[in-house]
Parts: C-alpha cells; sequence; structure tokens
C-alpha cells in the first residue's frame, strides 16, 4: 500500500466519510425495466463494484419527472414513490459492502429522444435542437422552451427526487448538471439564449441549476451530503469553458453542494468525454484541478483514468480529492481491491474501445464490456463454479480468444494445455497494441499472458499442430484459436512491387515511401493513415464506401475523422480499386470514370479472412472441436474474448451452471446475449470492399 497512500485514504463529504478515494461514477447501463424500476440484475452489477473495493458507488443517473426527463430505454428512475422501495434494496446492497451509495438525479432536455418520453417535445431553456441528435434522428429534434412555471415545476420534480433519494436509504445524492443535460443546457450560452431571469449573463443562466441547488439543500437539511456533476468544458465553439465554470463552481459551493464532480462535455463533444483510445489518459484533469482552486469543498476528477498509481499522482499533486474510474471498473470491478494488495497485473484494463458500454448503449442494449465477459450478466457468472467432470483441453492459438478460453478452462478446473506456433503469446493483439495511443490494449494484452502464467497453463511455444499431434495427445476438447490473415483482393495488377501489407506498416516492420495510398478505410486503414500522417507522410485514404472508420462506434468515428483532419490525411471514397501500377492504383467512380491516384508506397487495408485450414483438418479429432475468435469470423478483441468465455463456460445465462462444458459445441454465438454485432479487433479489422470476409 506504501504507493498508493494517498488513494486509500479516507475522506469526508460532508458529514459522511467515505473510506478511500476512488469513486465509481455514473453510468447508464439500461440493467432497469422499462418502466424505470430496479431489477436483481442492475443490483448484481453494482454489488460487484462495491464488493470490489470503490470507497463511493454512484448509481447511474435516474429520470426524475413523468413528462420529458427521460433521456434512455430502461433508463433507472425516482419520480414516483413506488421506486423507493426497491432503490432502497439497491442502497442496501451497495453499502453492505462497505462502499457508500450515492444516486445521480437527472433531467434529459433536448437531449431526450421525443420516441423516449411518449412522442412528446423535449424541453430545453431555448427553441434549439441538440446538434448530435438531430443529426441521430436524421431530422431536428424540435424542442419546447421551458415557461418560467415550467421550470419551477422542474425544480420542484428535482428536489422530490433528491428527497426519495436519502427515503431510500443512500447516502447521498448528485445532481447531474453536466454533458449537455438540462441544468447544463441552461447554464451554457451554446444552448441557452434566454432573454428572462434564466438567461443572458452568467448569473442569469445560473439561477435555474442553483436554484435546484439551495431548494434540494433546504429539503434535505443541512447534513445530508450532496453532489453536483458539472462540464468544466464543453468544448464546443460558443460553449461553457473554465473561466465560467470556475465561477459557478463557487456559486455551488456557496449554495451548499458538498462536492463537485468535474467532468466535460456534451452530445456534440460526447468523443472528448467518453474519450477513445486517441486520447491520453486523464485528458482533463486539469479541469478538475481548476475547479478545486475556486472552491472549498472536495472536487472529484475524471476521465480515462484507469491506472492506480495515475490516480495516486492525481490526488497527490493536488489536482483533485477523489477519482472516479468509469469505464475501468466496468472492465474490473476488483481493481480497488486488487490496487490496494499491490496486484497491479492482475488488474484488467480497460481498453476505451467504447465498443460494450457505449455502442450498445446508442444500440439501446444493455451493458457489456469488451474485456469483462461478466459485466452486466453478474447474476449468472460473477461466480461460475467447478466443471462437474474435468476434461483435457487442448487451446491452439494464443491470442485473445486462446487466452481466455485457456483462462476460463483452467479456472472451471480442466487440465489445459495451450499451443502457439511462435514464441511469444499474444497473437494480432502484438500488432494492433504497437502504437502509442494504445498504450490500454497493451496493458490488456500483458494481464491475459500474466493471467495465464498466473494459473500455471502449460503453454507450448514455436509448435505447430496438426492432426497427427491432436490424435497423439488424445484431448477431450480441442478450441481452435488460430485466428486471420490478412485478405488480398482478387484485382488485375500491373505491379505489385509497391504493395504492402497493413498490418506491417501498423507493426512498422515496413517503411513506406513519402506518398502513400492507404486502400481501405475501415479502423485499420484509419488508423495507419493517422499512423502515416502523424510521420509528416503526404497520405491519402480511400476506400469503395462513401464512409471511412465505418466499422467503428460512433464516438470512436467521431475522434478519428476529426484526429485524421488535423492530420491533414485526404479521404477520398466512392472508389473501386481496379489494378495497382508501378506508379499508384488505378481506380473507378461510380460513373465508371477510370483515373490513378499516385502514390510511392499502396497500403493493403482491405480486411482479415478466417484461417480455417486447421480447423477443417482437425475436425472429428476430439469428442469436441470448436473455433473461436478470429478463425471462426473476423471480428473485434471483445467478440474473441465473449466467445472464448461462453464457450469455454459452455453455458448461457439461466442455464444450469454445474453442466460440464461439454455442451458448448451446441451453442450459437451470434445472439444479443453474445455482446454486440462484431465490428473491429482493437486495431486490426477488414476494409470497405466487397462483403465481410468469413
Amino acid at each position: 500500500m506504501t504507493a498508493l497512500n494517498h488513494l486509500f485514504q479516507p475522506i469526508k463529504i460532508g458529514s459522511m466519510e467515505v473510506k478511500n478515494r476512488l469513486v465509481m461514477p455514473p453510468m447508464c447501463t439500461r440493467l432497469a425495466t422499462v418502466h424505470g424500476e430496479v431489477t436483481d440484475t442492475l443490483i448484481a452489477y453494482y454489488v460487484e463494484r462495491a464488493r470490489g473495493g470503490a470507497g463511493l458507488v454512484m448509481v447511474e443517473y435516474c429520470y426524475i419527472d413523468e413528462k420529458e426527463s427521460k433521456a434512455a430505454i430502461c433508463q433507472l428512475g425516482v419520480q414516483s414513490d413506488h421506486h423507493i422501495t426497491g432503490l432502497r434494496e439497491l442502497a442496501a446492497a451497495i453499502k453492505s459492502y462497505g462502499a457508500r451509495a450515492v444516486l445521480q438525479i437527472a433531467h434529459g432536455g433536448r437531449q431526450s429522444d421525443p420516441g423516449k418520453i411518449g412522442g412528446r417535445k423535449p424541453v430545453a431553456p431555448s427553441e434549439i435542437p441538440d446538434p448530435l441528435l438531430s443529426e441521430m434522428l436524421g431530422h431536428p429534434n424540435h424542442v419546447h422552451a421551458l415557461s418560467i412555471d415550467e421550470a419551477e415545476e422542474v425544480i420542484e420534480s428535482f428536489v422530490e427526487a433528491a428527497r426519495r433519494a436519502r427515503d431510500a436509504g443512500f447516502d447521498g445524492v448528485e445532481i447531474h448538471g453536466a454533458h449537455g443535460y438540462l441544468l447544463s443546457q441552461f447554464l451554457s450560452p451554446f444552448s441557452n439564449h434566454r432573454t428572462d431571469l434564466y438567461g443572458g449573463d452568467l448569473e442569469g443562466r445560473s439561477r435555474f441549476p442553483l436554484e435546484i441547488a439551495r431548494r434540494t439543500r433546504k429539503k434535505l437539511g443541512p447534513d445530508y451530503p450532496i453532489f453536483y456533476r458539472l462540464s468544466a468544458d464543453e468544448f464546443v465553439h460558443g460553449g461553457l469553458t473554465l473561466d465560467e465554470t470556475r465561477q459557478f463552481a463557487r456559486m455551488l459551493d456557496q449554495a451548499g453542494v458538498n462536492c463537485i464532480d468535474v467532468s466535460a462535455g456534451n452530445y456534440s463533444s460526447m468523443h472528448r468525454f467518453i474519450m477513445p483510445t486517441y486520447y491520453p489518459n486523464g485528458y482533463f484533469v486539469y479541469l478538475a484541478k481548476g475547479i478545486k482552486e475556486a472552491v472549498s469543498v472536495p472536487v472529484i476528477a475524471v476521465g480515462a483514468i484507469n491506472e492506480p498509481l495515475h490516480a495516486e499522482e492525481i490526488i497527490a499533486g493536488g489536482a483533485a480529492d477523489m477519482v472516479a474510474m468509469g469505464r475501468a471498473l466496468i472492465a474490473d470491478p476488483y481493481l480497488p481491491k486488487k490496487a490496494f494488495e499491490g496486484r497491479f497485473e492482475d488488474i484488467r484494463t480497460c481498453i476505451r474501445c467504447n465498443e460494450g458500454c457505449i455502442n450498445r448503449f446508442f444500440k439501446g442494449w444493455t451493458i457489456r464490456c469488451a474485456v469483462n465477459p461478466v459485466a452486466g450478466r453478474e447474476k449468472h457468472y460473477a461466480e461460475i463454479p467447478p466443471a462437474r467432470v474435468r476434461r483435457r483441453v487442448m487451446v491452439i492459438g494464443g491470442g485473445p480468444a486462446g487466452m481466455q478460453a485457456a483462462i476460463t478452462a483452467r479456472r472451471r478446473g480442466h487440465e489445459v494445455a495451450l499451443y502457439e506456433k511462435s514464441d511469444r503469446l499474444g497473437g494480432l493483439l502484438n500488432i494492433a497494441a504497437i502504437p502509442d495511443f494504445k498504450q490500454d490494449l497493451r496493458r490488456f494484452r500483458d494481464h491475459l499472458i500474466s493471467q495465464v502464467r498466473q494459473m500455471q497453463i502449460n503453454v507450448v511455444y514455436n509448435r505447430e499442430v496438426n492432426r497427427q499431434l491432436v490424435e497423439a495427445e488424445r484431448p477431450d476438447v480441442v478450441v481452435i484459436a488460430t485466428g486471420s490473415r490478412l485478405h488480398v483482393p482478387n484485382v488485375a495488377t500491373i505491379n505489385r512491387g509497391n504493395m504492402v501489407n497493413a498490418l506491417d506498416v501498423y507493426s512498422g516492420r515496413i517503411q513506406t515511401g513519402q506518398n502513400v495510398l492507404v486502400v481501405g478505410a475501415g479502423l485499420v486503414g484509419s488508423e495507419t493513415a493517422l499512423i502515416l500522417a502523424r510521420q509528416g507522410k503526404k497520405v491519402t485514404l480511400m476506400d469503395r464506401l462513401e464512409k471511412i472508420a465505418f466499422d467503428v462506434e460512433p464516438l470512436t468515428f467521431m475522434a478519428l475523422t476529426e484526429l485524421l483532419g488535423q492530420a491533414g490525411v485526404e479521404i477520398r471514397t466512392g472508389l473501386n480499386i481496379e489494378a495497382v501500377t508501378e506508379t499508384g492504383v488505378m481506380v473507378s467512380d461510380k460513373g465508371w470514370n477510370r483515373f490513378t491516384i499516385e502514390a510511392d508506397t499502396v497500403v493493403n487495408a482491405l480486411g482479415l479472412e478466417p484461417n480455417q485450414e486447421l480447423l477443417r483438418e482437425l475436425e472429428g479429432s476430439a469428442s469436441v472441436v470448436f473455433a473461436v475468435g478470429d478463425c471462426y469470423k473476423p471480428r473485434d478483441v471483445g467478440d474473441a474474448v465473449h466467445e472464448a468465455f461462453s464457450r469455454a463456460v459452455g453455458l448461457e445465462p439461466g442455464q444450469d451452471l454445474s453442466r460440464d462444458m461439454g455442451s458448448a459445441a451446441d451453442i450459437s454465438f451470434m445472439g444479443d446475449d453474445f455482446y454486440y454485432e462484431p465490428n473491429i479487433m482493437a486495431g486490426v479489422s477488414y476494409g470497405g470492399y466487397g462483403e465481410r470476409v468469413h
């Protein structure tokens, strides 16, 4: 614990003492019912984070009324006293493991989808539709500007919601005034163009959220802890900046708020507050530091902080009093406990892919996590009993799917041997994790390797597996995880001498010329183009489709397109490759016009195809033979991990966990239970030409 002396010190928030400085911030899980009620699945999810050692667990944003406040499908609700019973069970479950429980209350405002609020118009301070939501809906999301009387009703709804949080046994309540939701909309000149008492200068724009804070304090008495979450900078033109939010934070301090939770952004800059891997860890800790310098109450920092030593530095350096780890605690609920015990290698690092937590949110699905196959399914999988029958399991391939299958099978008590044809584990992660912005993916790869070693799984390196070897070893189960290879396009070519493999370029094994054309604008092509452009090269990125980075979730897309533009990458879409020439690539557009894009080097980023030769060779060589990961179908690291886990467990949620692994052969994995529809391979993916490669 000596290295984390600050992180594991208790802290007082008003009258409440918290055992350490680690916070689980509020994030929507969609594990509530369609009516906003608590479920056993939701309780199991939060219990796992409390059991894992977080000092403070903030329960996801709750809508506060029956009208327009709801912002998501299956959002948790606190709009009625009928919800108190379920919320009380949730609060008690969290607190039973020594964590403090805080409930966040929120109003979506103009960031509410009309389809989620009964077709009514969302409300806002001014009749200005939310830009991003309008784009996603395909039409302006027209809103209704709140009248003075209607604003008064909303204030009262917030106060009553806070009262219900207290009555439900929560240790505190957080008022959500960040991320472009209603309170943030009133505060920000980006969304508030009013000229009455709730608009104009900072004093007028602050009046609505401050009135909520003041009346909540009056309702709950002087001792009940009140938190307020704000966006210290919205990262949009005409939005909030740190100078104004420092002044507002002082007002909150004077209004009786006990702690300020410092985030950033709104929906139009969502990729800045739910940061993909391209932004540095702790990207806006400086904002927390700026707010802390302006107030007398404790301040919480957040923003892609997933390493305990980094959190320790933030607190020791005085930038914040507490650190929130959101996606990091989805990836590993036991991060606090492991950090306290010095077991840093055991921490499963969030890779910030946003696929299981955020992409599923946009689709209206329940929460999952790419690297944690148990997330959102704790009720069924938090504890997996030993296998009833001990099997001899041969896993072929040491990439993420192979390692996860071996680890899960070993934990169930099976005898496991892992065969890897090279001299190291990692598979395609060894390439995908090379760029500087993939340091989180490197940590995850190293975590898997560490778990294989700790569990004393027999790893056989530098060994090609064939049918003769399998029949000699006589395993009960063969798991084939041989991965994928880059697809070579079947096009007429004049000269392939200047065409190189994207994986070789991505890894740095091959150096390109100064003028580079990247063919295939999926994730791997887009990231390769970004890497080359940052090396000072002239880069063109082309694809048959009209959209680049078509195979990634929305926030990664927003970040990639922004960064490619900043790096000066020229983007050419809607073009078919006809031939690779000595001077570049001959292409044709939709009008069948042919021309050549000149390049010193042409980079093939046209996709992955599965390595299935061994799968065909080993059919029938053991009682159970199946493929997982990219050799089944090239997808992303999350699909590889989830598929391997579920196959090694051999069961789907709700079934008898005492059944043995042999039943895995009959399970289908492409439904919603299976995480999400495949998109990317954590930096290595298929391109946009033709159909998906199977």
